[in-house]
């Protein structure tokens, strides 16, 4: 099944913005569906034992403090497990999973925005990473033994959501980072790939204060929550070659869109290459600046 999510997120937007009449999209909705191919996948699942909500801040630009960005993230943490995402690319998740079991658009208003379309998966009981992200129709996949941290416990304290925090400092993927822990909080665990510390991390942030998560909501939680939801069929890749895709994405664009079994007009493939060309130049900091 190529580009499942790629279609279902089309027909989303097309009832989002009208840009195709509800037969129309009904009528691609119905072929979708019933031409769709199952798919299944050890991802872990169990009940939850905490959900934190981070504001996570980030600046794609090193000139331009003007496009700086913000958007919520969420961190799920059951016994054996954690999957990290933006709240807006798990509830587009959810409902992706919802209209192709139902075939019944969601109300226009609840369909989420987000910009942050990656999923990092920790199944500790393995000691395994798993990262996902959905790269212009398609999601891509690649597992890896989880990263290992040199944190370096600090002097210093700091009250974060009613809990008392201590300080370390760790780098990773070219970056310096300052992190603030809750040792009462019995989670060695945190956004994004970050674990490892004896206590859940409440607050990181890089020493050029380019990328921030800052926990604002920490709740307990007893919900089921399935990993599965990475919703569509993913493509297993090495981290290495998932490194050279990203790389060849920002060079030419298109040719990801050309590999869901639609052919594009030659124009609209230049229009597509020339906006992402123009895009990508201007996000000059990414998260990791070593892959």
């Amino acid at each position: 099944m190529a580009a499942v999510i790629y279609y279902i997120n089309y027909l989303l937007n097309c009832y989002l913005y009208k840009s195709l009449p509800m037969k129309s999209i009904l009528l691609l909705a119905i072929c979708l569906f019933t031409s769709g191919v199952s798919f299944s996948q050890n991802f872990p699942k169990g009940t939850l034992k905490y959900e934190i909500t981070y504001d996570y801040f980030f600046q794609v630009n090193k000139e331009d403090l003007m496009g700086t960005q913000t958007e919520e993230t969420v961190l799920k943490i059951a016994k054996d497990y954690s999957i990290y995402s933006s709240v807006n690319n798990i509830k587009l998740m959810e409902l992706t999973n919802d209209l192709k079991q139902s075939g019944i658009m969601p109300e226009r208003e609840a369909i989420p925005n987000t910009r942050l379309n990656y999923t990092v998966t920790k199944n500790f009981k393995n000691n395994e990473m798993m990262y996902s992200e959905w790269i212009k129709g398609d999601t891509y996949m690649y597992n890896q033994t989880l990263d290992k941290f040199n944190w370096k416990l600090e002097e210093g304290q700091r009250e974060i959501l009613g809990y008392k925090c201590k300080k370390a400092t760790t780098q990773f993927a070219g970056r310096d980072y300052i992190a603030w822990y809750a040792p009462g909080i019995n989670v060695t665990d945190g956004p994004y790939k970050f674990h490892g510390l004896p206590g859940l991390i409440l607050s990181l942030y890089d020493t050029n204060n380019y990328y921030q998560f800052n926990a604002i909501n920490i709740k307990n939680s007893k919900s089921f929550f399935d990993t599965a939801i990475i919703a569509a069929k993913p493509i297993f890749l090495s981290k290495a070659d998932y490194a050279t895709l990203k790389k060849n994405y920002r060079v030419k664009p298109s040719s990801i869109l050309n590999t869901g079994g639609i052919a594009f007009p030659k124009e609209f493939n230049d229009r597509a290459d020339q906006r992402a060309k123009e895009r990508l130049k201007y996000e000059n900091n990414p998260l990791e600046i070593n892959d």
